[in-house]
């Protein structure tokens, strides 16, 4: 799962700006819930010859939702588009609480429709 695929940074007259996409964040972790089950893990010796079996590290929403929140320690403006995708349930909570601590550290939330006022 690639962070740009949700998560954009940009510079506006100097503030540091990222918008963060709801709905493609809620699609990868739904997508990544149906096709990225965890494989056991395989000992060396338990096959004989050819490949192992591959191994993949699924990433969880807590797991998404603390890289974004390092993500954001350097952003001034956090812009979030299509939050009714995550407005209720476990994501809008990490949601929230990724909000809250931005704000804590000085961020500032905006809707997108506020950042086209004159």
């Amino acid at each position: 799962m690639n962070r740009r695929d949700f998560l954009t940074f940009k510079i506006e007259r100097r503030v540091r700006v990222a918008e963060l996409s709801c709905e493609r964040l809620y699609m990868l972790l739904h997508d990544a819930e149906l096709t990225g089950a965890s494989s056991p893990s395989v000992d060396a010796e338990s096959w004989c010859g050819g490949e192992p079996e591959a191994m993949y590290h699924r990433r969880s929403a807590v797991d998404l939702f603390e890289q974004i929140d390092r993500d954001l320690t350097d952003v001034d403006v956090l812009h979030i588009t299509e939050r009714e995708w995550l407005t209720a349930g476990a994501l809008a909570e990490h949601l929230d609480r990724v909000v809250t601590e931005f704000r804590a550290r000085g961020g500032r939330v905006e809707k997108p429709e506020e950042t086209t006022k004159a």
